[in-house]
């Protein structure tokens, strides 16, 4: 026997009745559940910079080497090169600072720099990393490189940093303050991403350059900044960032790496806050 249309909507409306009186039942626990979840969010990478120099010398073997097993995603590092064409990795452009020596990289040698010992952070004095020991260890991991090319006195010395890290079997994106630098790295490597760097004091125009990215120090990474650049299609990595306040601050506003001093407690903040899963390597790659 066929049920009358009134029959029906009385029956519809006792199931609904019945799965109501379980979601009330049900809400306290469910509630719960969503109060004690992390808020969900871009989940950034976390970029070691120099490595993790607050617990070992930086831009050393032990600086990333930490940085790694803190749970860093990448590592930044610089390069520059030598008086006889060897890439180092160093932020000055001198040793002074940095090292138990004196003088300009570009004045030295590749033997002299490596005679010389980082003294600046914790822990022992450790060597100089040339550019192919950090590219060798990094291609055995799944860490991706910001490489920094830093201002290079010859044209030739981009050319040949580029095509190391292009031929290393590494993930890397280059960066660099000088779109002129990276136009020469692009166009001796054009299958890596490339990355202007913008700060406060510095902001060049990148042109026609077909940029990946673009690094920002955070003074300038405002809301409307990071939407602008995610909607041309860039990725947005922002330095340096050592509390929980600014890493807040740059997630919410979708910043895709966070460039921090301080990788393991970055890394800890974002696994407690951030649900969705963490990239390996660039996100537009």
């Amino acid at each position: 026997m066929t049920a009358s249309p009134r029959a029906a909507r009385t029956a519809v409306l006792a199931a609904l009745a019945v799965l109501a009186a379980g979601c009330a039942a049900a809400e306290p626990g469910l509630r719960a559940r969503a109060e004690t979840a992390p808020p969900l969010c871009g989940s950034p990478m976390v970029i070691g910079h120099r490595g993790s120099p607050q617990n070992a010398p930086e831009n050393t073997m032990a600086s990333f080497e930490t940085a790694l097993r803190q749970g860093a995603d990448w590592l930044e590092t610089d390069v520059q090169t030598t008086r006889d064409g060897v890439p180092v990795l160093m932020h000055d452009a001198t040793v002074d600072r940095t090292t138990n020596g004196k003088g300009a990289i570009g004045d030295l040698t590749a033997a002299q720099i490596a005679a010389l010992r980082v003294t600046i952070g914790p822990g022992p004095a450790e060597p100089v990393p040339t550019l192919a020991q950090l590219l060798k260890r990094v291609a055995g991991s799944n860490a991706t490189l910001l490489m920094e090319i830093k201002w290079q006195r010859r044209p030739e010395d981009v050319t040949r940093i580029a095509r190391l890290a292009a031929a290393s079997g590494a993930r890397i994106v280059l960066y660099s303050f000088s779109a002129d630098h990276l136009r020469l790295a692009h166009a001796a490597a054009p299958a890596l991403p490339v990355v202007l760097i913008q700060g406060s004091g510095l902001a060049e125009n990148p042109g026609d350059l077909p940029l990946h990215g673009i690094a920002l120090e955070a003074s300038l990474a405002s809301a409307s900044r990071i939407a602008a650049e995610r909607k041309a299609g860039r990725e947005v990595y922002v330095w340096t960032l050592d509390d929980e306040e600014s890493w807040q601050r740059m997630t919410a506003r979708d910043a895709d790496g966070l460039i921090t001093d301080t990788p393991g407690p970055a890394r800890r903040w974002v696994d407690a806050n951030c649900r969705t899963a963490r990239p390996v390597g660039p996100r537009g790659n």
